[in-house]
């Protein structure tokens, strides 16, 4: 799902010109880097009784941005998750959705904040949610069984 996240990312966010790099799980130490990072939480919103489920993936958006003490360039960082985050609620309404199996949405859970500083340079995370509706398929736990038996 973080592949299909960071492609959504990339071509279907307005701001993606200002993305140069988006990683997963990982945010360098240079400036306008960006990273997805899963967040635990429990993956099952709602079990329905023939085993399906409405699914959650909980995460954070994150940047490093140059940070220093002028209100100017911490007003612009801000001002960055403040329009990414209006894009990503428009996207919402207009069902223009990561390309993931039986996704429902995608939210800002926060506002973008700092998370930490570093010599020149603040990391800040918006976190985000995706919600999705995942079939039982009993082919697939069949699978599951048959694949660790011959792992073992």
């Amino acid at each position: 799902m973080i592949d299909k996240l960071r492609e959504y990312f990339l071509n279907h966010v307005t701001l993606a010109e200002e993305f140069k790099n988006i990683l997963a799980d990982f945010l360098g130490e240079d400036a306008t880097d960006y990273t997805i990072e899963p967040v635990p939480i429990e993956p099952r919103l709602r079990t329905y009784a023939d085993g399906s489920y409405l699914g959650q993936l909980t995460f954070n958006f994150g940047s490093r941005e140059f940070y220093d003490d002028s209100k100017a360039q911490n007003i612009e960082n801000l001002g960055f998750y403040e329009k990414f985050q209006k894009e990503i609620e428009y996207n919402n309404k207009n069902n223009i959705l990561p390309d993931i199996d039986g996704i429902q949405s995608i939210e800002c859970l926060s506002n973008g904040t700092i998370q930490d500083i570093q010599k020149g340079t603040a990391k800040y995370v918006i976190q985000m949610r995706i919600t999705y509706y995942k079939d039982y398929n009993s082919n697939d736990i069949i699978s599951l069984w048959k694949e660790k038996e011959h792992a073992w």
